[in-house]
């Protein structure tokens, strides 16, 4: 038996909980601690600790005591060091830990290996039902304050947790009226180009609401659901489709499509929505490859501290 103190730190809050995982079959997470991620009294890493083991509950390990410290992040890592775009301060561990083993990793590389659990689409809500492409990949894609990307992938019989920053590579607009969108984007970014996370995000969201209707929202209320079908609405699960779309295809063959992240967790309708499943399935001649994928939409806000502890529970086996 492992026990981990296992962390899902967004660009707004943090989340850590204790996982003890005896196997894969068997594993336990505590009721996460939340708070945010960075404020005037958080303003690095060692100060998020710090924060974490003055408010932690009662009768929990020290940070000491744990097997591990597995830490899931929204942005990209490379060894120990974690550059966070929606985070005001980075992460270097090349300095000395409180924890003997601590594993840093992408929030979506994270959460993908929450997937290693054969039960976790019992945890799903399924918004279409197919027949799937596989053995294959399953393919993880999900808009919070930004856009994240991973898949599980069939390699030789067994399963291969596969990371990515797909968010920010180039988003791309089609016709007349999204060009508009984009004009108004790229002017209010001050930016050259767009990438995935400027657009299918939550300050994605309220800009193309900006941009079509000149008024300024927050984007809880850009995509409402007593207007599901506004036009910011409309042109958002566009795009968001859009994004699942190049995935799916970039991962051929695919699985599922498991939608994640709190935009979708809020707002079902974006993902529910014909203008979600037109676009997605909308791949020229790639459509009847696109109809089978069953897409599911995760709601659970510990899948990405389930899957951070079962990444460390397999390092430390091997």
């Amino acid at each position: 038996m492992k026990r981990i103190l296992a962390a899902d730190i967004g660009g707004t809050n943090a989340r850590f909980a204790e996982v003890i995982i005896r196997d894969l079959s068997h594993i336990e997470v505590s009721e996460p601690l939340v708070f945010p991620t960075w404020s005037d009294s958080i303003d690095s890493f060692d100060q998020l600790l710090k924060h974490y083991s003055s408010a932690r509950p009662a009768g929990t390990p020290a940070l000491e005591d744990y097997d591990a410290l597995s830490i899931a992040l929204a942005g990209a890592i490379s060894g120990k060091r974690a550059t966070l775009p929606n985070i005001a301060w980075d992460i270097d561990l090349s300095s000395a830990q409180p924890v003997e083993h601590i594993f840093l990793l992408n929030d979506f590389f994270a959460q993908a290996h929450a997937f290693m659990d054969s039960d976790i689409f019992e945890r799903l809500d399924r918004i279409r039902p197919a027949p799937g492409i596989g053995p294959g990949s399953m393919a993880i894609v999900g808009a919070g304050t930004g856009l994240g990307h991973a898949a599980v992938k069939a390699v030789e019989g067994r399963r291969v947790v596969v990371g990515s920053e797909a968010g920010h590579c180039t988003f791309s607009f089609h016709g007349k009226n999204e060009r508009k969108i984009e004009s108004s984007l790229l002017a209010r970014s001050g930016k050259l180009w767009l990438s995935g996370d400027d657009v299918v995000s939550g300050s994605g969201a309220a800009m193309i609401h900006k941009a079509l209707t000149g008024n300024p929202v927050s984007p809880a209320e850009a995509l409402v659901e007593t207007h599901p079908e506004s036009a910011t609405c409309k042109y958002y699960a566009r795009f968001y489709a859009r994004a699942c779309r190049n995935y799916c295809l970039t991962m051929h063959p695919v699985e599922a499509l498991i939608i994640s992240g709190g935009i979708a967790a809020k707002n079902p309708h974006i993902v529910q929505s014909d203008s979600f499943i037109d676009e997605f399935n909308n791949g020229r001649s790639y459509r009847h490859l696109l109809e089978k994928i069953p897409i599911y939409l995760n709601r659970d806000e510990t899948l990405g501290i389930r899957g951070a502890g079962i990444h460390a529970w397999l390092e430390l086996a091997e």
